[in-house]
């Protein structure tokens, strides 16, 4: 994956080249093809905002019916789990989503102690996101859980106990959605600092998530 710039940071836009060597299982180029990628870093989400397919002519130069065929094999169906694969190297980009969620301690999920009502509430906000910003191919229960250092299935257990006057589950445990109270919301910005609470009245992912994905 060549690109030119070696950051990714909030509000980043990076020029992402692709061509036959990136072929991984998640996605396939043909080769002589090159996919060239436009994203954006937007409140911690990978947005992906253009892309073409530049046909690149070796030495004999493509004919037009080698191109035809060789198109068709093209697969970027996994495009987005790719992109964050490789952008989620630390030894590369080292970008995580969750770097730009609002700096809480979660440990008390952890440990196994009991939640406050600013902890659910952070905890659904945190949800909510992963919700919103992770590839609709990974499993938000999963990432959270090894964000949070917990066993994937006790992720699920806090889900189904979060307070209902904090937060309101749409569809099925397995999908992703659901919606923080108005009331959860003023808690939250109650307990955040001027900075952390000016990024969460604009963060359009923190509040509520309406899909219907696995989650």
């Amino acid at each position: 994956m060549k690109t030119n710039e070696n950051t990714f940071n909030l509000n980043s836009i990076l020029e992402v080249i692709l061509d036959s060597t990136d072929n991984d299982g998640l996605i396939f180029i043909p080769k002589n093809s090159e996919i060239h990628i436009i994203i954006e870093n937007y409140f911690g989400k990978i947005v992906i905002s253009e892309i073409k397919i530049k046909n690149i002519e070796d030495q004999l130069s493509l004919s037009k019916d080698m191109l035809e065929s060789s198109l068709p094999l093209l697969d970027l169906k996994h495009l987005d789990r790719y992109l964050f694969k490789q952008l989620s190297d630390r030894a590369s980009f080292n970008y995580s989503p969750y770097n730009y969620f609002p700096n809480y301690d979660f440990s008390v999920f952890e440990k196994g102690r009991r939640p406050s009502e600013i902890d659910w509430a952070m905890f659904a906000t945190l949800y909510i996101f992963a919700c919103n910003v992770l590839p609709e191919s990974i499993k938000v229960g999963l990432s959270l859980a090894k964000e949070l250092r917990v066993s994937e299935e006790n992720l699920k257990k806090f889900i189904k106990k979060i307070p209902e006057n904090i937060f309101r589950k749409t569809g099925h445990l397995e999908s992703r959605g659901g919606n923080l109270t108005f009331d959860a919301e003023e808690l939250i910005k109650n307990n955040l600092n001027e900075e952390d609470k000016k990024d969460f009245d604009e963060n359009p992912y923190l509040k509520f998530h309406s899909g219907s994905d696995l989650a």
